[in-house]
């Protein structure tokens, strides 16, 4: 894994919708803002740590495309989510 970064966030994404499942399932209340941004950054800053530590890799510049790409769309996403979610309780008062 450690010569190709595309795999370990692949299975790290795997492993976080498995997560968040899990935690709903067993009703684990983190709070909102909390949960909203554990799904949103932790693949990004787990990517941006890899691509600190990854040595001379013919994967190295792709890579880093593919990590900015991940920390642009996790923060359109953020704001999205939060804007949504703000919407939604909005409605119910």
């Amino acid at each position: 894994m450690k010569n190709n970064p595309f795999l370990t966030i692949f299975l790290l994404f795997c492993i976080q919708v498995l997560l968040v499942k899990y935690l709903d399932y067993i009703d684990f209340e983190m709070g909102e803002g909390l949960s909203l941004a554990f799904m949103c950054f932790l693949i990004p800053i787990v990517s941006i740590v890899l691509n600190l530590f990854i040595g001379e890799s013919g994967y190295k510049k792709p890579f880093r495309y593919f990590t900015f790409f991940i920390v642009i769309i996790s923060l359109l996403a953020f704001v999205a989510l939060s804007y949504l979610g703000a919407l939604g309780r909005a409605y119910q008062h």
